[in-house]
């Protein structure tokens, strides 16, 4: 009888014990579990937003260096008030898709609000200066050659050159600022070369508007490191 109760008591302990062990396993599986899905999720989270911001880098550099393939394929007829139209065209083109990019991808308020302006100038510019040329009767004199060509080149190889943070806003506000800068120098080379009296008028109050959008940009990028 003895004999019986203490086999019967072994069996009970040995049973216990292994559901015990079982339940810590079960638990110990759930935790590995649990702690795999935080580190997946994680893992996405920070692919997600390395994706992100490649896509932003990439979709203004895209913006960028199509305007300057389409300037650098552009023929030249040597009278430079037509070639500096038909340049500012596309360089406005440009202005507008990288306003475009932050307009869609960017976050804050007054840089958002800067690329709708833009988009509304810019296109009003291209506008104005199609029509000048449509009706445009070329002088037939050369005269500041080789001095946009010149230009186009540093342009490119400055632009090019730009590091992009993944930050749309500021990436957006360093680019346009650069592209502003460059423009403001073509316009200055039409008021010094050109012959066209309506064409010098748009490019004088293209540089007086970009140089107060150039500053307003260095101040926001001041405040925004």
């Amino acid at each position: 009888m003895n004999l019986k109760i203490k086999s019967l008591a072994l069996i009970a302990a040995v049973y216990l014990f292994t559901s015990c062990n079982n339940s810590t396993t079960a638990e110990s599986d759930k935790k590995e579990s649990t702690a795999h899905e935080h580190t997946d999720t994680a893992a996405h989270e920070h692919t997600t937003t390395e994706n992100t911001t490649a896509n932003t880098g990439t979709n203004l550099m895209s913006v960028m260096n199509s305007m300057m393939n389409k300037m650098h394929s552009l023929k030249t007829t040597g009278d430079f008030d037509v070639d500096w139209a038909n340049m500012m065209i596309e360089h406005h083109q440009g202005g507008i898709d990288m306003a475009q990019v932050e307009l869609s991808q960017g976050k804050d308020e007054k840089m958002k609000s800067k690329a709708q302006e833009i988009i509304t100038k810019q296109k009003d510019e291209q506008q104005k200066l199609r029509a000048i040329i449509s009706s445009y009767k070329p002088s037939g004199m050369k005269h500041g050659e080789g001095e946009l060509e010149k230009h186009m080149k540093d342009m490119m190889n400055t632009m090019q050159s730009m590091k992009m943070s993944g930050d749309v806003d500021k990436d957006f506000a360093t680019m346009m600022m650069h592209h502003h800068e460059h423009g403001i120098a073509m316009a200055a080379m039409e008021v010094k070369n050109g012959m066209n009296d309506e064409l010098k008028k748009m490019a004088q109050k293209s540089i007086t508007d970009q140089e107060k959008d150039v500053k307003e940009f260095k101040v926001w990028l001041n405040t925004h490191k």
